[in-house]
């Protein structure tokens, strides 16, 4: 694992250093800055450096035409032309020629060198020989002194200009006349079909022949336009010919053209060749740059999944004394050697590369020194904060961690009311100081600075203030979701769960408490459910298991009646056995009847029936058997039909256990009321009786199982009765209500009507 590291710091060096190379190449470009649309778009002749070229040439051609004039009779140089006119005195002038110029010249040392700059030193201008009043010039004729001063010039001075001039002249006549080159020009000025002045490196050409030959321009006297197909036409041409002029009309034209498959080796050539070296330096440098960029980026990746991973044969991730500090102060200790290796540079390495490159290049060879320093230091920084990542100690051993946790000691314990109280004094007193500074400021201060300052005390108080509304906003939201969750589990939603990680301080603390709370309750439901389940399973296991020895101790009993026994004592033993087992079957099946009933595992065919007419025929069953204890019968029913939606075996069902239970619990010789109402759109029934028995019992009670109004059991019963009719009414949809008064019992069934 070592070694893979340290194979992908290499690789990523080796990288960075490619990314060096590529920038450098595009950076030191002469088209940098131009983007990279002229690689596919561009040639060296659409170029600014084509343009100033050509530009420049067309200068020294007017500068050849007008040294021409100078120098040449009879387009030959003429030595013995007048060239300078000086006063000589008062009234008196004297003429020197371009003869007299040159031996002057090099009488002082002053001589052409190979490419024709005056070379021999240059001319004193402080002798004593000042005292010549420049006259004329002739290759100045227009010339005019901005100072009186700038007139006066000695014979070294003047033979020095000269010198300078043909030394012009020769440098164009050698590149464009007596060299062929890449430029053609011609240029024409005519008065009549013999007198005219002709001046051209390319003769007994036409314009057409002139435009074959790549990029030109062609410009007449009659025109008002330039016929060019360059990208950019030097604004001078017209006007210089126009002055040049020496007949006064417009019967002159101009041809200016380059080959551009650059025949010759001169300045054109060198620069197209230059032009596509550039061209395919940037292409590599292109390529470098973004090979660099994908190898760092792939080898940084390999950086992130090593840093941190566990050697061989070990259990821990690596941990340097560097990765070991709080990660504040590694990122102090990183910032610092950066630092300090910056100074380092600056006075130690910039002058090692001061040593290896241009002037030009100081600049970016010093940017490329502090770049690589802040890229190594950063990446060291990050490498080794996420090594302290994923060894779970970043924020664990941060000294903002500790801070914090110190900070929370004089909140986390303190009260609600005692958190807001010192929360609110902090910013009443933050207000209270702003205020003040803000009030100190615009009544002592009225200039700019104390302005802006103001405003930054009002940005910095609205700011707080719009800090604290969100403050009590988030607390009022989570006050709310609080409340939200409390409502759910008040209402049955024991699942519900508040997001705790959007909760801070107490809050947290209280949501998570709430969490804890509902998962107490699910847990207590679920328990609960189950052993309703167990519970109804038991009964129906044991009700089944039961169920078939007492069919058989039924059958026996009734098998030894069929015998037709004599004596009155086995008689009346077989009389017991038939009721007991009676009562037990009759248990069994409520039993399983009940457990059924409270689990919902019933099938219900739910019709339309007639209340009224169902009450009067549960009257008519049990009329007769109440007779047996002298119960009277009192119904209150209304003539109407009154139909609800119910299943009719199992309401019949309820109705027998509400009258079978007045028929055992009610007082003999008394009543039993029955009576039907109608309240809003419910139909209510209504069974009241006194008990025989004293009720000291709840209401709520007597619906559970096995809970008997007579609670020394002297009479007949299972307590399911109760229990059963209410699970039945509740399945059907209706409500079941006990109500008990003293020993006033009184049970009500309601079902809503059917429209």
């Amino acid at each position: 694992m070592k070694k893979r590291k340290e194979k992908a710091i290499l690789a990523h060096l080796l990288f960075s250093l490619l990314v060096v190379i590529g920038v450098s190449v595009m950076y030191n470009n002469t088209h940098y800055g131009e983007g990279i649309g002229w690689i596919a778009n561009e040639s060296y002749e659409d170029t600014p450096e084509f343009a100033g070229q050509l530009k420049s040439d067309i200068d020294d051609i007017f500068n050849y035409v007008k040294y021409k004039e100078v120098f040449e009779t009879n387009g030959k140089l003429d030595y013995s032309k007048f060239i300078i006119r000086v006063a000589d005195g008062p009234g008196t002038t004297k003429d020197f020629t371009l003869d007299e110029m040159i031996r002057h010249a090099k009488s002082q040392g002053y001589y052409l060198n190979e490419q024709f700059k005056v070379s021999g030193g240059h001319p004193n201008k402080t002798g004593e020989d000042l005292n010549y009043q420049v006259v004329y010039r002739a290759y100045e004729p227009d010339f005019k002194a901005a100072e009186p001063g700038d007139s006066f010039q000695s014979i070294d001075q003047l033979s020095y200009e000269v010198l300078s001039h043909l030394g012009n002249y020769y440098r164009f006549y050698y590149r464009f006349i007596q060299n062929p080159g890449n430029l053609k020009f011609e240029i024409q000025y005519q008065n009549t079909d013999k007198d005219y002045k002709l001046y051209t490196n390319y003769p007994g050409k036409t314009v057409d022949e002139f435009k074959s030959l790549g990029k030109y321009l062609y410009v007449t006297g009659e025109a008002l336009y330039v016929d060019s197909n360059l990208t950019s036409v030097p604004k001078n041409v017209s006007p210089e010919l126009e002055k040049m002029n020496p007949y006064n009309n417009g019967n002159y034209h101009m041809s200016v053209a380059v080959n551009t498959s650059y025949p010759y080796k001169d300045a054109y050539f060198q620069a197209a060749e230059s032009f596509d070296q550039m061209r395919l330096f940037f292409i590599v440098g292109m390529i470098c740059l973004a090979l660099g960029i994908l190898g760092c980026a792939a080898t940084l990746y390999m950086m992130v999944l090593l840093t941190g991973a566990p050697e061989e044969q070990s259990t821990s991730p690596l941990m340097k004394r560097m990765d070991r500090l709080p990660a504040e102060i590694s990122l102090v200790l990183y910032l610092a050697a950066c630092g300090i290796a910056l100074l380092v540079s600056q006075l130690i390495l910039f002058k090692i590369i001061h040593l290896f490159l241009s002037t030009e290049v100081w600049y970016y060879g010093e940017l490329v020194l502090k770049v690589l320093i802040l890229y190594v230091t950063g990446v060291s920084a990050v490498l080794s904060l996420l090594k302290q990542y994923k060894s779970g100690v970043l924020w664990k051993n941060s000294l903002l961690n500790k801070g914090l946790r110190t900070l929370l000691l004089y909140f986390k314990h303190h009260r609600f009311t005692t958190r807001i109280m010192i929360t609110y004094s902090l910013f009443l007193i933050f207000n209270v100081v702003m205020i003040m500074a803000f009030s100190f400021l615009l009544f002592t201060y009225n200039d700019l600075e104390s302005r802006i300052l103001m405003g930054a005390v009002a940005v910095l108080f609205i700011l707080l203030d719009l800090w604290v509304f969100h403050q009590m906003y988030k607390n009022a939201w989570q006050t709310d979701q609080i409340n939200q969750a409390l409502l759910n589990i008040s209402n049955g939603n024991t699942t519900y769960k508040i997001d705790t990680r959007l909760f801070y301080g107490k809050e947290r603390e209280l949501a998570e408490n709430i969490n804890h709370i509902s998962t107490g309750l699910e847990t207590a439901l679920q328990e609960k459910v189950r052993s309703e389940r167990l519970k109804a399973d038991l009964i129906t296991n044991v009700s089944h298991d039961i169920k078939t020895p007492l069919t058989s101790i039924i059958n026996y009993v009734d098998l030894i009646k069929r015998e037709k026994i004599q004596d009155p004592r086995i008689q009346g033993y077989l009389e017991v056995l038939e009721q007991k087992s009676q009562r037990l079957k009759t248990l069994t099946e409520d039993l399983v009847e009940a457990s059924k009933a409270s689990s919902g595992n019933l099938k219900l065919d739910m019709t339309s029936i007639d209340f009224v007419e169902l009450i009067y025929q549960t009257n008519g069953e049990f009329e007769e058997k109440f007779a047996l204890r002298h119960l009277e019968l009192v119904s209150t029913l209304p003539d109407d039909a009154m139909l609800i939606e119910a299943d009719g075996r199992y309401l019949w069902r309820v109705l027998e256990n509400l009258y079978n239970n007045a028929f055992k619990y009610a007082m003999e010789h008394s009543r039993v009321y029955v009576d039907i109402t109608k309240e809003e759109d419910k139909i209510l029934f209504t069974i009241k009786n006194i008990s025989e028995n004293p009720l000291n019992i709840r209401a709520d009670e007597l619906t559970e199982r096995f809970v008997r109004g007579d609670v020394a059991r002297t009479t007949e019963g299972s307590g399911l009765g109760i229990s059963i009719a209410k699970s039945l009414t509740e399945l059907q949809g209706g409500q079941f209500q006990l109500y008990i008064d003293g020993d006033l019992f009184k049970a009500t069934v309601a079902f809503p009507l059917k429209k």
